[in-house]
């Protein structure tokens, strides 16, 4: 027969205690009980466990091998009832997202800071990737959210509005384009042009820019990521079309960043998988991270949910 949790506990405390009344008040019950679950233990052990000495109970050598393996039993639940407690307090835990390049670069490394400095022990793991991929891995609950760049092709996830922001130029100093405060996909036809891939957001929007400008685009380098667009811009080799979110934190006196025109709006968006509920400590950061956009907003950058940044 096997002994219950409850006789293992009441076996741990005798052995501990040495005695019937020590166990009951580490246990809180009374001594008949703990009395009478030791003999318990006895039966369905099938041998004696407890052998009185000099008016204590001292554990026979049956007894005596299994102590070790009691306490890691007992220490393994404490330690999940920490656990719990700091979950409770959201103090514990993991989080993982997936983000583009840009996003995981610039906003979220502010919010995970933030995050970190109250929440220590909470681990927060960031796999970047391009937008298709973190599309499929809310989808396919791999992360607790995403971040991504907007438009989507197709997605099957709960979509929060981060922020939003203009599509911007960078050239060179040296660009013929420098002095200029804004350009359109007309301006862009005298210099080579780095642009994304048209199955990407950024490319998406580039495209439909040059189509309603009635101007055929022709691009000279593509890239899947704005900081390789931007390096290829600081060595002079063209001009490229990005969002804004990248110059949040990688301000540079060899880029120059031009006006648009007209406008093409990007946006930045969380995705949470559509079955899944958050963790707390997932929310609190989530939050962290919709507080540091309306920061960027302040910044003249972009433009959030709870309000719009006009030039």
């Amino acid at each position: 027969m096997s002994l219950s949790f409850r006789q293992l506990e009441v076996m741990r405390a005798v052995i501990r205690s040495g005695s019937i009344t020590g166990a009951a008040d580490v246990l809180g019950i009374s001594q008949p009980a703990v009395s009478m679950m030791v003999r318990q233990c006895r039966n369905a052990a099938g041998f004696p466990l407890f052998a009185r000495r000099k008016g204590r109970l001292q554990p026979t050598p049956e007894a005596a091998w299994l102590i070790a393996d009691l306490d890691r039993v007992f220490d393994g639940v404490e330690r999940i009832n920490r656990l719990i407690d700091d979950m409770r307090v959201s103090n514990a835990g993991a989080i993982h997202i997936a983000a583009t390049p840009t996003l995981a670069e610039n906003m979220l490394p502010r919010a995970v800071a933030l995050f970190q400095r109250s929440r220590p022990n909470v681990r927060v793991t960031i796999h970047t990737m391009d937008n298709f991929s973190v599309v499929d891995h809310v989808a396919q609950e791999h992360v607790d959210f995403g971040m991504a760049l907007s438009p989507f092709m197709h997605i099957d996830a709960r979509q929060i509005l981060l922020c939003s922001a203009d599509l911007i130029c960078v050239v060179n100093p040296e660009s013929p384009l420098a002095n200029r405060a804004s350009v359109t996909p007309k301006d862009l036809l005298s210099v080579p042009l780095i642009s994304f891939s048209k199955t990407l957001p950024l490319g998406m929007l580039a495209e439909s820019a040059f189509r309603k400008a009635g101007v055929a685009m022709r691009v000279a380098q593509e890239v899947n990521q704005s900081s390789v667009a931007c390096a290829l811009v600081r060595e002079g080799a063209g001009a490229a079309i990005i969002d804004p979110f990248w110059l949040t934190e990688n301000r540079d006196a060899r880029l120059v960043a031009l006006k648009l025109r007209p406008r093409v709006e990007i946006t930045a968006q969380v995705l949470v998988p559509k079955t899944a509920t958050l963790s707390r400590p997932a929310r609190i950061l989530l939050s962290i991270l919709e507080t540091v956009a309306r920061e960027r907003g302040r910044d003249g950058f972009v433009r959030t949910a709870r309000g719009s940044k006009r030039d």
